[in-house]
């Protein structure tokens, strides 16, 4: 019995040639060949769109907030400015959080400063320099504190990417300057070779430890950098023809320029347009438009040293300038030696002065006290440019008469350090004899 297949829309009849069936079924899968409407891929295109957008919304984490936890500013010059990171309850963020800890970490190095006494007491400043651009924020300190052989100032750096909530590092920021740190620091090098080295100079001057310490990325995407390096010459042994110092550098659009922070007033780190204004103000905002902390500063009591004096009309003594110059009588044989209290016109090659400044004196003996001098004592010698001077600075302690104030001589001596700025006539007699 024959049957025969009923015909339906979804059937197709496969009678034929084996070449006519092979291109039937192959028009079959590969379905109709006409192009969507414009209309359609339009919609389509626009969908793609908008799902691109909420998703990247959906992935910029939230901005942390800045909350200045620490801001202190006292009579003894002691400035600190630290802030934390903050970021809405319930969020979290592994990069704010390492931000924090390093600020903590920076917190813990100033502890206890409003009770610091002696030379540490005084101009301990970490001054804050923020800056928010629409990608980056930056925290940007300046760390200095008081001392008399000009150590450099130091700047210490964190940045936040608020778009990929991370952690921005050195060696991202030289990418985005096209440099590597070598490359950085042969740039800075080279740039303060003619400074260094002006066109007959009789001597050499190099550019010793020169370090990336921070750095800052500006609105155009363009990292600022800051390096400390120490000027001097190249090698004091073999030539001592400067007194080096400490400087910090600024790299900005390929340019350098050295901070002048031994100035009477040091500019800004950061120009007052690129930084962020805050309420309560920083140092940056009040101290330059000529006012004070909000709140004026912390008055902390001035330690007074006391010391122990011995009545009489001239705390030298009797015979206390022979006594002084006998000290130094070792350079006697190549050197004029003499007392004067200041520098004078008619100073020359070969001469060595010695000034000496009265700290005070405590009980010695049965019949004597021990008197402190700090002394300052001066070389002259010829130099490339002329008539050039080295000082050097050393306490020595001398035990005179307390009947008739007359000396006796040299108790001991030691090299003067800056935490001696602050110490008493007693404990620099202390420490300079052992006792």
């Amino acid at each position: 019995m024959r049957h025969s297949v009923p015909r339906t829309p979804f059937s197709t009849s496969l009678s034929g040639s084996a070449r006519e069936i092979e291109i039937r079924i192959r028009n079959i899968f590969a379905g109709p060949k006409r192009r969507p409407s414009l209309p359609l891929m339009l919609l389509a295109a626009a969908l793609c769109l908008l799902c691109g957008n909420l998703v990247s919304c959906q992935q910029r984490p939230m901005a942390p907030t800045l909350v200045m936890e620490t801001q202190y500013y006292d009579n003894y010059g002691n400035y600190l400015e630290i802030p934390v990171l903050a970021l809405p309850a319930g969020e979290e963020n592994q990069a704010v959080e390492a931000i924090n800890e390093a600020l903590n970490e920076l917190r813990e190095e100033y502890a206890g400063l409003a009770s610091w006494t002696g030379g540490d007491a005084w101009e301990n400043q970490c001054l804050f320099y923020p800056s928010t651009t629409e990608r980056y924020l930056n925290l940007l300190f300046f760390q200095s504190r008081f001392t008399t052989d000009l150590n450099t100032g130091h700047v210490f750096s964190l940045v936040y990417d608020l778009k990929e909530g991370a952690v921005v590092s050195s060696g991202d920021a030289l990418a985005l300057a096209g440099l590597n740190e070598r490359a950085l620091l042969d740039q800075v090098a080279e740039q303060l070779e003619p400074e260094m080295n002006p066109e007959g100079q009789a001597y050499k001057i190099a550019l010793h430890n020169l370090t990336l310490e921070g750095f800052r990325i500006k609105t155009d995407g363009q990292p600022v950098f800051y390096l400390t390096g120490r000027m001097d010459d190249v090698d004091d042994s073999l030539v001592d023809a400067v007194s080096g110092a400490d400087q910090l550098f600024i790299w900005e659009d390929r340019v350098v320029s050295m901070y002048a922070q031994y100035g009477l007033e040091k500019p800004a780190l950061v120009p007052a347009e690129e930084t962020d204004q805050l309420d309560p103000p920083l140092w940056n905002q009040w101290y330059f438009a000529g006012e004070e902390p909000a709140g004026g500063f912390v008055d902390k009591p001035l330690l007074e040293p006391e010391y122990v004096y011995i009545p009489g009309e001239d705390p030298y003594g009797n015979n206390f300038f022979s006594v002084l110059l006998n000290c130094y009588i070792q350079y006697s044989d190549e050197w004029n030696v003499f007392y004067a209290p200041w520098q004078e016109e008619t100073d020359k090659a070969g001469d060595l002065r010695v000034t000496p400044t009265y700290l005070g004196e405590i009980p010695w003996g049965e019949d004597t006290c021990a008197a402190a001098y700090q002394v300052c004592y001066t070389f002259y010698i010829d130099g490339p440019q002329g008539l050039e001077w080295h000082a050097n600075f050393e306490d020595i302690v001398l035990e005179r008469s307390t009947k008739d104030g007359e000396f006796t001589g040299l108790l001991a001596r030691m090299d003067y350090e800056d935490r001696m700025r602050w110490m008493t006539a007693e404990e620099i007699i202390q420490e300079a004899t052992g006792g």
